[in-house]
Parts: structure tokens; sequence; C-alpha cells
């Protein structure tokens, strides 16, 4: 199909994932070995026919991509002319890990009984079909290509069918639901897997159900089971636990680097979390139970174990404080407190902006909210700007990035501002919004598009266009690695200038494009 001008789009996303080139039959489209997504942002989805955002008539294959010059979208579609659209079909997403090479897209694909594993190769543009089942009483039950395998839920004996996806031949059974490991970031006693060394990202491990033993007052399992990894090849690995006999008491080591570990303990009503640097014991936190007082803490290590980050609840009178909750951020090479954050809460759990997630398998770290999953804040030394709100991506799926955000402001996408036809030109993070609603946008590139002036004199950041000037309040100014950020509708406001909020029946709701009018 054509490419289509470029439009907004959001809500998109589906995991992507890539398996073995060798396993691959590709049935459309042809090789391309130009990596044509360079420095974008970009989101998959596997759209029906029938969709709302799909004006194409056809099922489509949509590949959506930001451009981080403009904060436009471009979107192409390849058509999936193998799908007969007379009988009803339906797409379902594959939620497992991508830590490999997300460029490649999978979901199942079901029409009457039938099921098809597919996946499409993005830099070959090409779609592949790696499995096909039609067995009454059988549904795919996942698809976990960071492990190489699908299962299959057999329902007449609620047994489990483990396949490879390499060689789609049958590896394993089970009669419990195997578990992908997608804690590997949540390190703790009370949360967490406990396993020493635990599985790898993405790995499917079987874990037995436990009771309660009343004569040893400890959880055990059944004689004979026991916790296991399930390698790509069918192999199984015995895990083994670092709690005895799964007590509540426990000790747990992670080597971080060749000269730091990280140590979380629980004895009775103590929990301490620990680094010990070149053998010397450093104290991050401690928390006694007993008292009335106290506030407790769950670990996250980032993938490269750089940075540990201690999420705190505090306790007082043995009733939980719902206004006070707080990220204390530590460098694990040091044990140096790099910065602690205060963390938004209206007293309910799921209001709590509880999660931590890694970027692309590295160490920068971004603050996602549960309530909200359009709302970020990138943790970075260097920034102290509060709320960031805009075009986004949404939390619970992952884009494809290819390039480092290492150097932006926030995750954000930046928000297209145009101007006479012409289009603000981004050379860094762009624009971006925080807590109060503000648009807040690069003083210097917007005065570039508008052909104005920014002169910095005495202090005073001082704009102009045509016959009008303004000078910045300096309490609004936000500073970063040399720009000047301020709120974007209040400066051309002062110079006699109109902004235009845009939308497109393809975007989310929080998704928008400005246009700048005299």
């Amino acid at each position: 199909m054509k490419r289509l001008r470029p439009l907004a789009l959001f809500l998109i996303l589906l995991l992507s994932f890539e398996i073995l080139a060798s396993s691959w039959n590709p049935v459309y489209g042809s090789s391309n070995n130009t990596d044509t997504l360079d420095k974008a942002k970009v989101y998959f989805e596997w759209m029906g026919h029938t969709y709302w955002r799909n004006k194409t008539g056809s099922p489509v294959f949509r590949t959506t991509s930001v451009d981080y010059k403009t904060g436009l979208f471009t979107v192409e579609n390849v058509e999936l002319d193998f799908i007969d659209t007379s009988k009803e079909y339906s797409f379902r997403s594959v939620q497992g890990m991508n830590s490999k090479s997300p460029h490649i897209s999978y979901t199942i694909l079901k029409s009457g009984i039938t099921e098809k594993i597919i996946s499409y190769d993005s830099r070959k543009e090409s779609i592949a079909f790696l499995a096909e089942r039609s067995v009454p009483g059988e549904v795919i039950d996942g698809v976990y290509p960071d492990a190489g395998m699908y299962i299959v839920k057999r329902s007449s004996d609620n047994e489990f069918l483990i396949y490879s996806l390499l060689t789609n031949k049958l590896i394993h059974k089970t009669k419990q639901w195997p578990i992908e490991n997608r804690n590997s970031f949540m390190i703790s006693g009370l949360n967490g897997n406990y396993f020493d060394p635990a599985p790898a990202l993405g790995a499917i491990y079987f874990d037995p159900p436990i009771y309660f033993d009343t004569k040893t007052s400890s959880y055990k399992t059944n004689p004979g089971e026991y916790p296991y990894e399930i390698k790509a090849d069918g192999t199984v690995v015995k895990l083994h636990s670092y709690r005895k006999n799964r007590s509540e008491d426990y000790v747990y080591k992670k080597k971080l680097s060749g000269s730091t570990i990280f140590k979380e303990s629980k004895a009775g009503d103590i929990v301490k979390h620990e680094l010990i640097i070149n053998g010397k014991i450093l104290t991050l936190h401690e928390a006694n139970f007993k008292r009335s007082s106290y506030s407790n803490a769950v670990a996250q290590i980032s993938p490269k174990g750089e940075t540990l980050v201690l999420y705190l609840s505090f306790f007082e009178n043995k009733r939980r404080v719902m206004d006070k909750v707080e990220y204390r951020i530590y460098d694990t090479k040091t044990g140096v407190l790099i910065r602690s954050i205060l963390v938004n809460s209206v007293g309910l759990p799921s209001s709590i902006d509880y999660k931590i997630n890694w970027i692309a398998n590295t160490d920068h770290i971004i603050q996602s909210g549960m309530l909200n999953p359009a709302t970020y804040r990138t943790i970075d030394p260097e920034v102290k700007t509060p709320w960031n709100y805009g075009n986004v991506v949404d939390a619970y799926f992952t884009p494809y990035y290819t390039f480092s955000l290492s150097g932006y402001l926030s995750t954000n996408d930046p928000i297209p501002v145009s101007f006479k036809g012409d289009y603000m030109q981004y050379s860094g993070q762009g624009t971006f919004r925080i807590s109060n609603l503000t648009t807040y946008t690069p003083v210097g590139e917007l005065m570039t598009l508008l052909g104005g002036t920014m002169l910095e004199e005495n202090g005073k950041i001082t704009v102009a266009n045509q016959e009008k000037s303004y000078v910045l309040d300096s309490k609004k100014q936000i500073h970063w690695k040399g720009q000047t950020f301020y709120p974007l509708r209040e400066v051309l406001t002062a110079l006699g200038l109109k902004l235009v909020d845009k939308k497109s029946e393809l975007a989310s709701d929080n998704w928008r494009e400005f246009e700048i009018i005299e």
C-alpha cells in the first residue's frame, strides 16, 4: 500500500520480538537490508479491516514512526492479503518479553478454530507463518519469543503443551501454567521471585504449588516437585530458592559488578537493604516492623546493575501514610544517593506511581504512572522538572526505539508546532508538558520558526518578533543542557500570536499538534 501522509497515532503498540532467522519462512514482501527506521520511535500494530482507525478497507500491519526533529507521525500500512475477510477473524496481542530485537512484531491470527502465529520483520519487510493449529479443545495460550517457545492449553485435562518456536515441535508438558520471568528488576523478599540465580529475562519456568506445613511452620512443595526453568530444547534446569524451606526469613545476594554486591535480608521483624562495595557493608535502608513508625522498601535494580532504586512507603502508628511515598536512587559503584523523589499519591495503591521502567535494556530510567499510563518522568541527576504530559507512548506496551534516549529531557514525543506551513525543528527533546498541563517549548527553536530573536543580557532573556518583545519570567523558565524552555502559549500571546490546538481522528485524546497563527 502507498505511504500515507504524516498522521498522528497513539495507543498503537504491540510488544514485538525476535527469534532466529533460520526459523523464518517469508511469504510476503522483499528483503530490505537498509534500516529506514533510524533515529525514530516506531510502533507496530496488526489491524483488522473493520477497526475504526483502519481507513484502508483491508487488514493491515501498520508501522508508525515518530520523527523527533518535528514530532510528526508517519504511517505505513502493509496489506495482509492472505486473510479471508468474508469470515470472522481477530488478532491477539503477544505479551511475551522482547529484550532482543523488537523490530519484529508477533500476533496470533484466529479464524474459526484455526490459530496462526505470524511475525512481521520491519527490516526485511517480510511476513512469516511460524505455527498453525486447528485442534478442538486446544488454544494457543501464549507466545514467548525471548524464550523461543509458545504454549498451548489443552482444556480436556488442564494440561499445558510447550512448543519450540524454532522447530515447532512439542518439547515439554506440565499440569500447571508455566510462568514467564518478567520480574527481573524487582528484588524483594515480599515482592519478586525468590530464585538464586534468577531465571533469565523472558525465561519460562515452572513453580509448583506450595502448602503451609503446620509442623515446621513453613511453606513446602509436594514430594517430588520442585521449581525448574524450561530451556528452548526442552531440557529443564532445577531452580534453587534463597529462602530456607521458603520460610519468612531469608538472605538474598546479587552480584552487580566485580566490586559490588546487593544484599537484602529479613530476620524476624527487621528487613535490610545493603550494598557490599569492595567488602565494606553500606546499609541503604533498615525497617523494623515492631516499631510503631517505620518505612518499608522495595528495591529495583537496573539491567546493567549501575542503578538501584528503593521505593519507600511510610507507616506511622502502624498505619500507612497515604500521601508520603518516595523513590531513593543510588549509584551502585559508590553507594551514593543520587536523588530522592517524592511520588504522587492520592491514597490508593493504583494511583501511586510505583512502576519503574528501563528503556531498551539500558540503565536509563523512566517512571510511569499506574493510574495514568500517559504520564512519564525521566529520573536523572540533572533533571528537576515536575510531571511531564504530552505525546507519549502507552505505558503498557514497549515501542521500538532506534536510538538512545539518554540525551532527552523526557520520554514524551515532541509536539508538532507549525507556523505558515513550516514545522519547528527540534535539536533535542522538543516540546513537552508538565503537571499543570502547561505546554513548554524550547525558546530558541521557537524564535527560529517565527523568524524572531532571542537575547540574553544581564541575566534576563528577551524575545522579539515583528514589533513586539517580551521578557521571560525567570521563575517559569526551565534550563536543560543549554536550552531554555518556557510556556508556549504565554510567550506567543505576549508576541501577539495565537495557538490553535489541532486534532486528527486517528489520534488518541492525549495527542496534540499545534499551529501558530497571526
